[in-house]
């Protein structure tokens, strides 16, 4: 007899924003989630890889906070590595999708190929619920002016027909970046940079104006 599963409660993420229009179609609500084994050089959010990191936040009260977003036409998925929270994000997706039909986007670090060979029944729940997937590792050496990633490794592969006609037309440069700014002075930026090694360059030309930026 198999052991029953536990529902989850809870997931584990860096930062969530909203509304996003740089990181997929329309406007979004973006989760970056905690934890990342992948350690890609030159990532833009090292802070998300510590697995123990981040906020620990119920699985409703983040699928309130979506679903009180106005306007949306989806969620993004990134991270850190979302396919290590992939039963957490399941769940998420399965309590708004009950209430509103959000388009899904996802990042991983991992292949398409792999993850449909290799992977648990969590994941492959999780790519059953993803209309456009952005797959593979970040390789700065390959850094590029791409739609929605960094490097020309990377590909945009439609899981649905939700958002494949539109994909088509859209030319493939980056889609910039956007600022985000908290009531606390605190502020982060959304997307991907057209050049590599990005934020190493941010921060020291903000050093060089006497601007001291902390994690």
């Amino acid at each position: 007899m198999e052991e029953e599963t536990k529902e989850v409660e809870k997931i584990r993420i860096f930062l969530r924003r909203s509304p996003v229009s740089v990181l997929g179609i329309g406007n979004r609500a973006v989760v970056w989630v905690q934890g990342c084994t992948h350690a890609c050089k030159g990532c833009i959010v090292p802070e998300s890889w510590d697995v123990n990191g981040g906020e620990e936040i119920s699985i409703s009260e983040l699928a309130d906070w979506i679903l009180a977003q106005p306007n949306l036409e989806g969620i993004t998925f990134s991270g850190g590595e979302p396919m290590l929270q992939a039963r957490e994000i399941v769940a998420l997706i399965d309590s708004v999708r009950s209430k509103r039909d959000l388009g899904i986007f996802c990042y991983t670090g991992y292949r398409l190929e792999y993850l449909q060979q290799c992977s648990s029944n969590d994941r492959k729940a999780l790519l059953d619920r993803i209309d456009l997937l952005i797959d593979g590792l970040y390789v700065e050496s390959l850094h590029g002016d791409l739609l929605w990633r960094g490097s020309t490794n990377q590909r945009l592969l439609p899981l649905s027909d939700r958002y494949r006609q539109i994909l088509a037309t859209l030319p493939d440069r980056s889609a910039g970046l956007e600022l985000h700014t908290d009531p606390d002075g605190s502020f982060f930026l959304a997307g991907v940079p057209q050049q590599p090694n990005f934020r190493d360059r941010f921060e020291s030309q903000m050093c060089d104006r006497g601007i001291t930026l902390t994690v």
